[in-house]
């Protein structure tokens, strides 16, 4: 990022091709929509490149990005029109088999069974992750899908570490207490 701030174009090429796809799958999980999750990484990045001559390397430069991606995924989530944005069972369910493919692919698994029960899975777990609050769920995104510190997650959302610590807890709770019936556990 100081190479670009500095005027090195190519920079902001290389930071954009290393931080976009996981960029997009924030967002994705964030949000629940695949097209909305690559307009809210290109508005991210997009925001980015205008702050540049303000970069600050107050901290790594991964944390300021991901604060910034934050921001914008609760922007969209907070818009009126956000709650009434439908997506078509067809397209919702493409998305979704098409990430959970790729995990359950990446998991190694070669038999149909295993693939289609961990896409199963995988899919629950989404649904339950957008049930969450809004804190939670960016608490909980950016500390298990990035591995953010505690300390990094509340420079992000503007909330102390014990805050964020709670908040993490609270959602992890209420995962367990939606996916409960689904794994055919007591909450």
């Amino acid at each position: 990022m100081l190479r670009f701030k500095a005027g090195d174009q190519g920079a902001f090429r290389r930071l954009f091709d290393r931080h976009k796809g996981p960029m997009i799958q924030f967002c994705y999980r964030f949000c629940g929509h695949s097209g909305v999750a690559e307009e809210l990484a290109q508005e991210t990045f997009l925001r980015v490149y205008r702050a540049a001559a303000r970069y600050r390397p107050k901290a790594r430069f991964r944390t300021w990005l991901y604060r910034i991606a934050t921001n914008v995924c609760l922007n969209e989530i907070r818009r009126p029109d956000y709650r009434n944005r439908i997506e078509t069972l067809e397209a919702s369910d493409a998305n979704q088999a098409a990430i959970s493919s790729d995990a359950a692919a990446s998991a190694g698994e070669d038999r149909p069974d295993v693939r289609l029960a961990l896409e199963e899975q995988q899919q629950m777990v989404f649904k339950a992750i957008a049930r969450l609050p809004e804190d939670q769920r960016a608490a909980l995104l950016l500390r298990v899908e990035q591995d953010f510190s505690y300390k990094e997650i509340g420079r992000q959302i503007g909330r102390t570490e014990n805050h964020v610590k709670t908040l993490i807890h609270r959602g992890r709770c209420k995962l367990k207490q939606l996916l409960a019936a689904y794994f055919g556990e007591e909450p």
